[in-house]
């Protein structure tokens, strides 16, 4: 048997434990990311969070791809804040930072961690309800949007409902700066090269498995169903690095590959 026949029959193996992990999950969706931030124990790099990794190798690189791109007076709001991480990360650099959540558990969580961050605030809101860009925009004016590994995670419907309510949010001034996995093999595989073993899994991936929808691809295809050409226009965009924490004993994070865009809403750049 060749090595690659080898890993596939290994992978397969791994079937009967994803299925009984994937049938406990919960199975509307806002259910299962609380009960997720509800049973998280610690955040960071050897925390519970799959893709908390704590380092900033990964900020550092989105700062670079933003610098000189970006109005940094506006506000900036981060969907899908989680614990907060990379919210009080753009705090330092906007003048003031909104977290959103689905999960109150994951607010609750994001506001402990931030309690000595003076210009940020989180709020437990589902940002693919209708209307939710235009209640933002009256509140706060244009802002800028940042999105780390959602919308990956999202149905179609739900990608559409939330790229619908970003476009007057981010209104003419602001930017959106998306990142997501984009990983070029099966959900099996996937699974696989996060350290996954017929023999392991690993803690941080098990509890994402049991919790949170499948996740899938998003790369320059998905992007322009959700984002079309004729509302939104494409500054940059590329291949990236999503870190997740160390899985497999040692202290370096995990790697998958991914996709990154900088967009201006009603085709402007500038």
């Amino acid at each position: 048997m060749s090595p690659n026949a080898v890993r596939r029959a290994g992978t397969a193996l791994l079937v009967p434990r994803v299925a009984w992990l994937s049938h406990r999950a919960l199975k509307q969706t806002n259910a299962g990311w609380d009960r997720y931030w509800s049973r998280v124990r610690t955040t960071g790099e050897r925390g519970d969070v799959l893709w908390d990794s704590g380092g900033d190798r990964e900020q550092l690189s989105y700062l670079e791809i933003m610098r000189g791109q970006v109005d940094e007076t506006l506000p900036v709001i981060d969907i899908g804040c989680g614990n907060g991480r990379f919210t009080r990360w753009l705090a330092d650099r906007f003048p003031c930072a909104l977290g959103l959540d689905l999960s109150p558990a994951a607010i609750a969580r994001a506001k402990l961690e931030s309690l000595d961050v003076p210009n940020v605030d989180f709020r437990a809101l589902d940002a693919t309800t209708s209307a939710v860009g235009r209640d933002l925009l009256s509140e706060l004016g244009e802002c800028n949007v940042f999105v780390r590994g959602v919308f990956h995670v999202l149905g179609r419907a739900a990608q559409l409902s939330l790229a619908e309510n970003l476009g007057p949010l981010v209104g003419v001034r602001g930017r959106l700066f998306l990142a997501e996995t984009n990983f070029p093999g099966s959900q099996l595989a996937y699974l696989a090269h996060l350290g996954a073993t017929p023999w392991r899994i690993p803690a941080p991936l098990e509890r994402a498995i049991a919790d949170l929808p499948k996740p899938g691809h998003f790369g320059h295809c998905e992007l322009r169903g959700c984002f079309p050409e004729a509302e939104w226009k494409i500054i940059t965009a590329g291949e990236t690095t999503i870190e997740t924490v160390p899985m497999r004993g040692g202290t370096d994070p995990e790697l998958i590959p991914g996709y990154y865009a900088l967009l201006a809403h009603h085709g402007r750049a500038d």
